[in-house]
Formats: C-alpha cells, sequence, structure tokens
C-alpha cells in the first residue's frame, strides 16, 4: 500500500543489492599493553546498499587477518542477505548464525562477519526512517552519554601519571589505565606503583579502570586486588584469559574490586555463563566482534536482567565501530560508560566531519539519520589494502 504522496512503505518491496568493503591499514605509534606490542591499526568496513540507493555502514572488529574477514563477509555471509529486505535485520541475523553454526563456527571470524553486515542494516533502518540510529534501536532517552578516556598506556610509572593528569584536565572525569607489563621484572609490584602514582596525579574523584589483558593468573589478580584497594579502583578489567571463566569467579568472590570483562567475547551465549555464574560485574560487548547492534542489544536484556552494568568497548577500532559504539550506548540499559579512545589512531577519523569529542565526561549524540556522519570514500581508499 502506497503512504502518503504515493511512496511505497519502507520494508515494503525494498531489497538488499550491493555489498562493497574495504580491508584497511595504518601505522600509529607504537602502543604497549598487557597483550603486547601493537603499532599498525587493523579494520574492515563493510557498506550494504539497498536498490532504492540507501546505504548503511558497519565494522568488523579486525586485530589481525582483515583480510580473512572480506572472505568471511563475501563469500559466507553475503549469500544469506543478498536480495532481502532490511527490515528483517533480527530475522537476517539468525539465519547468518544458523548458517554456520552447525559446522562448529559460532564464534570468531564468522560474529565479527556478521557484526559488520549488522550494523550497517541498522543503520539502513534508521536513515530510512529519517532518525538517528539510537532511536531506531529503541533509544533509552539518552542525547548524551557518560564516557570514559582510554587510555593510559605502559610507560614508567611518573609518565603515566603525567599522562593520566593531562587527560583528566582536559575535561574527562574517568579513565582507563594499563597494567600488567611487569610480571617479568619485580612481580607485579610495577603495577601497585602504576596505580599509587596515578590516583595521587588525579585526585580522589576520578574513576579508573585499570585493564589487564589477561597478563596475570587468577592468584595474582587476587594478590594484586588486595595491594590495589586502598586507590578504589572503578573496574579490572580482562585479569586472567576470557576463557577462563572459574578463574574470574575466583577473583570476582576473593577481592573487593569489581571485574569487567566482555571485548573478547561473541553473541550472547558467549556471555551467557559469565552473567549465570556471577563472574563480572560490568559487562563490556565490543559492537564490530559481538555482532553488531542486534546480539548488542539481545545482551542488554541480560544484563537488565542480572543487574551488571553495561559498558560498550572500542580499543583499536575505526572511526565506524567507534560512532556505533556510541549509538549502542545511548539506547542499552544499566549503561555505566562508554569507552572513548583518545590515542592517536590514523583510522579514526574516516568521516567527512570529526567525530564528536567528550565534555565533562559526556559526549553528546550525532542527530543527523543513520549513523549520524557521513564517511569520506576518499579517506577509505587512502587506507585501504590492496
Amino acid at each position: 500500500m502506497a503512504g502518503p504522496g504515493g511512496r511505497v512503505p519502507y520494508g515494503c518491496g525494498v531489497k538488499i543489492e550491493r555489498l562493497e568493503t574495504w580491508v584497511l591499514e595504518a601505522e600509529g605509534p607504537a602502543i604497549e599493553f598487557g597483550a603486547g606490542s601493537y603499532s599498525t591499526f587493523k579494520a574492515m568496513v563493510v557498506a550494504v546498499t539497498t536498490d532504492d540507493g540507501i546505504t548503511g555502514w558497519g565494522e568488523c572488529i579486525a586485530r589481525r587477518g582483515p583480510k580473512v574477514l572480506d572472505s568471511v563477509v563475501r563469500e559466507l555471509l553475503w549469500p544469506a542477505v543478498n536480495g532481502r529486505d532490511p527490515h528483517d535485520v533480527e530475522g537476517l541475523w539468525d539465519e547468518m548464525f544458523t548458517l554456520l553454526r552447525p559446522w562448529g563456527h559460532y564464534r570468531g571470524f564468522v560474529q565479527e562477519g556478521m557484526s559488520g553486515i549488522d550494523q550497517a542494516l541498522w543503520d539502513i533502518l534508521a536513515q530510512a526512517q529519517g532518525i538517528p540510529l539510537y532511536k531506531a534501536l529503541g533509544g533509552a532517552g539518552r542525547p548524551a552519554v557518560p564516557v570514559y578516556g582510554s587510555k593510559v598506556y605502559t610507560a614508567d610509572p611518573a609518565a603515566m601519571a603525567k599522562q593520566a593528569a593531562e587527560t583528566v584536565a582536559a575535561g574527562h572525569t574517568a579513565i582507563k589505565i594499563q597494567l600488567g607489563r611487569s610480571a617479568a621484572r619485580d612481580g607485579y609490584r610495577g603495577d601497585i606503583a602504576v596505580v599509587k602514582a596515578i590516583r595521587e596525579a588525579v585526585g580522589p574523584k576520578v574513576d579508573i579502570g585499570a585493564d589487564v589483558n589477561s597478563a596475570y593468573d587468577a592468584a595474582t589478580a587476587i594478590k594484586v586486588c588486595h595491594a590495589l584497594a586502598p586507590y578504589d579502583l572503578w573496574f579490572l578489567e580482562e585479569p586472567v584469559y576470557p576463557d577462563d571463566i572459574d578463574g574470574y569467579e575466583l577473583i570476582r568472590r576473593s577481592q573487593p574490586i569489581p571485574l569487567a570483562a566482555g571485548e573478547s567475547e561473541f553473541g550472547i551465549f558467549g556471555f551467557r555463563e559469565l552473567l549465570r555464574r556471577r563472574a563480572i560485574d560490568i559487562v563490556q560487548p565490543d559492537v564490530a566482534r559481538i555482532g553488531g547492534f542486534t546480539a548488542a542489544k539481545r545482551l542488554g536484556a541480560l544484563v537488565h536482567a542480572h543487574n551488571v552494568r553495561y559498558a560498550p568497548h572500542t580499543g583499536f577500532s575505526c572511526g565506524v565501530a567507534q560512532l556505533a559504539s556510541l549509538h549502542l550506548a545511548a539506547a542499552v540499559p544499566n549503561l555505566a560508560k562508554l569507552e572513548w579512545m583518545f590515542i592517536t589512531n590514523p583510522l579514526a577519523e574516516l568521516f567527512e566531519e570529526p567525530l564528536p569529542q567528550p565534555k565533562n565526561g559526556m559526549l553528546t549524540l550525532p542527530t543527523g539519520p543513520g549513523m549520524g556522519l557521513a564517511l569520506d570514500r576518499k579517506r577509505l581508499e587512502k587506507y585501504r589494502v590492496s
């Protein structure tokens, strides 16, 4: 049935028609953290266009092997959505998941590939309605979201304390710092010195989260947490490997600092056991890994039911996932804060205008339809890997 002016309502006859992908890579300053050294920023960006000309954008997390993700999206997932109605976005998510789940591919590259496509489809739906993406997701009455500045990476304690103080002076009311690189030298006493120096530098009112990137074992984490308790950490993130759920459970019940994790998890099933066993206090999904907005929204229901906090992760992602995470943060229940990266990342600014920046610990949502910022294809081509 035609709507006002003879226009066919969106979702009636509109089809997904074209896929474009970009494998991106750019050199940045070397960063030392719990998982090693990182200097080459990588990303895989997806554009999906409908037969009436609306293009939606998404990002697949691509720390390693972005060309693998390109193949997953093009060869495995695209056939499942090509020619379909983008309005059926959640059903298409289920179909992509079911397509490869019987073969054991229900995590990893497959869900990372699904993440980009799903983001793009939600972007299409929001643009078609003429509303910001977070409102298409259901919204949560948040035109702005609280953020924490991330991250003060590994250096000597004085240098880290100086950077932390500068970050707070620039307007952040919460920050994240790096721990977990001092085991070989001093049995993690260096981590304690870092937290002490930073707390003294920023004062008692700033929230400080600390990321270990799985550099501890459970016993070490418990010992360190007791030593860090006087410095009032907001959370300790990924103290052990993401598959060590027993370790998370033991750490959480054996010391007073709240635990955070989730950037390494996939879909609802990856988080189900962590939540069932009350192993974490703050859930940190990455929209470019978990399976896009559909999976992130479904996780929001579990977070609400378990009365824990939701804090979307961004990390080394390019600007597409950072912007998508902002919309996600505006739409989920039990929001704590959104991670907002202040590091130098050449792939962050891929739009025709700059990403929004926080003021006094808050970040205002774009008001345009969909993601709210237009991608700059020249910048995409600049960083494309041939």
